[in-house]
């Protein structure tokens, strides 16, 4: 697997959040990608990048969004959240194949980060990156060709 490390600039975010345990986030996050593709447009034109953050966990409860870049924080739709991310260096591996396959890339990834005495930012937002390789919701999870990216922030 190849890991390498990026520094990405500050990024301005908007997007439908998501609050719930494991069980809830598993259930619920397809509908939260359908919600906000149908709901993109409303924060004007897009980089045709698309982001999936886990904000906090607190007690085995999470904080996700579905997000894409924005110009201006000031003034979203009513529902969405502004989300500021300062430059920061991660870890960056990129999931390729099947879905059912991701935890089998973060777990291979994770034991290469070690190796490389890669030291990840428990207490940082991870990022997944999806730029059109793969849509969660639209395009089919079970495709051999579906890729995104994963960053994983770096004390």
């Amino acid at each position: 697997m190849h890991i390498s490390t990026v520094t990405l600039p500050e990024m301005k975010l908007a997007g439908l959040p998501l609050a719930g345990p494991s069980s809830v986030l598993e259930a619920d996050l397809p509908d939260t990608w359908d919600s906000f593709l149908e709901r993109e447009s409303e924060l004007g034109e897009s980089k045709g990048m698309r982001y999936s953050l886990r904000l906090q966990e607190k007690d085995g409860v999470y904080l996700e969004c579905v997000a894409t870049e924005v110009a201006d924080l000031n003034s979203l739709p009513p529902g969405m959240i502004a989300i500021r991310i300062p430059e920061r260096r991660y870890a960056m591996l990129t999931h390729r194949g099947p879905m059912a396959r991701v935890q089998a890339t973060y777990t291979t990834g994770n034991a290469a980060m070690e190796q490389l005495g890669m030291a990840p930012d428990e207490g940082a937002w991870r990022i997944e990156r999806y730029d059109g390789r793969y849509t969660p919701t639209l395009d089919d999870g079970n495709r051999p060709d579906n890729a995104y990216d994963i960053l994983i922030p770096l004390l």
